[in-house]
């Protein structure tokens, strides 16, 4: 891969990554919040009691954001006491998306990272031509000749599969706190 094409990768990932992110955080926080509102009172006196505050959050946050009512109206709306239905699936599967996301933003800022280290020894190389009176090659010369290696997307792959589950057992554990399991 050359320095141009290292350049185009970190936008492409960069935007790719935010968007995904944006849009699987947006919606597994939507579906919390639905199952909170749905899930919370569980038939008696005590636990409605209990229940009312966060219900009334949630109706709050519900009418104070009309342009996320596409994810209101689509997100899962996850059952943590049936946990083979197609909500929870879905659900997980976005909550999945949002480490994939984490991902491709840190694979990103990696390769940013490495051309501004390559940019840097660019500077160098120009500075220490013009300084010892040799020909100094081109930036554009230099920054073809350079080649970066491409790292893989799941080079992270410790992220992906640990900080699901960390966060998934402190959910649970709340869940569990809450009565919701």
């Amino acid at each position: 891969m050359t320095y141009q094409e290292a350049k185009k990768s970190v936008y492409k990932k960069w935007l790719f990554g935010v968007a995904l992110l944006a849009i699987t955080s947006v919606s597994t926080v939507v579906s919390a919040l639905k199952m909170f509102y749905f899930g919370l009172d569980g038939g008696d006196q005590f636990s409605h009691i209990l229940a009312q505050p966060i219900k009334q959050l949630v109706y709050f946050i519900y009418q104070n954001t009309h342009l996320i009512e596409y994810f209101w109206q689509y997100s899962p709306l996850p059952t943590p006491k049936l946990l083979l239905t197609s909500h929870n699936i879905y659900f997980l599967v976005g909550y999945l998306f949002i480490f994939v996301a984490l991902s491709f933003i840190a694979s990103a800022k990696s390769l940013s990272a490495r051309l501004v280290a390559i940019d840097k020894q660019i500077e160098d190389e120009m500075i220490r031509a013009s300084v010892t009176g040799s020909r100094a090659r081109q930036r554009d010369e230099i920054q073809g000749s350079i080649p970066i290696q491409q790292q893989g997307l799941f080079a992270q792959f410790h992220k992906l599969y640990i900080a699901p589950i960390v966060v998934g057992i402190v959910v649970a554990l709340i869940a569990k706190l809450t009565g919701l399991i």
